[in-house]
């Protein structure tokens, strides 16, 4: 909405001139007025979607291309994950820390990361289930959290923990990628 829409500038004129909306008055303002608050609201849109978080098609796709990430499907959500993801890659140190910080940041969760070494040099992570949002950024993340590594270091095992409520619940899942075959197995 314009900074004085079209009612306002209405009530500065004088009383003697015709105000209600069917009068040549209001029609004359409104006429004048109408680009204006479709310039103003524009704006007001241009404004809000300079946050990666507000952006939508087009505007999302030239943050990707300032990224260097490109949109895999027409969904903005998951494409507004890969770039979040590419901003914080690119301020990733390869050290233990900073994983579980840009990890943490990325599935906008707070606890249940942990990072064990495994041997030497090699290591395993655990990231909460409920951080995971889909099945898409659950293949993101294990293909790419050994891009997130120091050189040197090998990601030998990612544990999706899924705490439960009940006592004597027993659940497992277990995931396997092999040379292009991503599989998923639930008990």
């Amino acid at each position: 909405m314009a900074y004085e829409t079209t009612d306002q500038l209405l009530a500065e004129i004088s009383a003697y001139w015709e105000k209600a909306p069917d009068s040549n008055m209001y029609k004359l303002i409104d006429a004048f007025n109408a680009p204006f608050e479709a310039i103003d609201t524009s704006a007001k849109q241009v404004e809000r979607w300079r946050a990666i978080s507000d952006a939508q098609g087009t505007t999302l796709d030239l943050f990707g291309k300032d990224a260097k990430t490109y949109r895999p499907s027409t969904d903005d959500d998951a494409f507004r994950f890969l770039i979040h993801i590419s901003y914080l890659l690119s301020h990733v140190q390869g050290t233990i820390p900073s994983i579980v910080q840009v990890t943490s940041s990325a599935l906008e969760a707070d606890q249940g990361f942990k990072i064990w070494q495994t041997g030497i040099r090699h290591i395993g992570m655990q990231i909460p289930f409920e951080a995971v949002k889909s099945p898409a950024m659950e293949k993101f993340i294990i293909r790419n959290l050994q891009r997130m590594l120091a050189l040197g270091y090998w990601l030998d095992i990612i544990v999706f923990y899924a705490p439960a409520q009940k006592q004597n619940y027993l659940g497992v899942i277990s995931n396997s990628y092999q040379e292009d075959t991503y599989t998923t197995n639930a008990i």
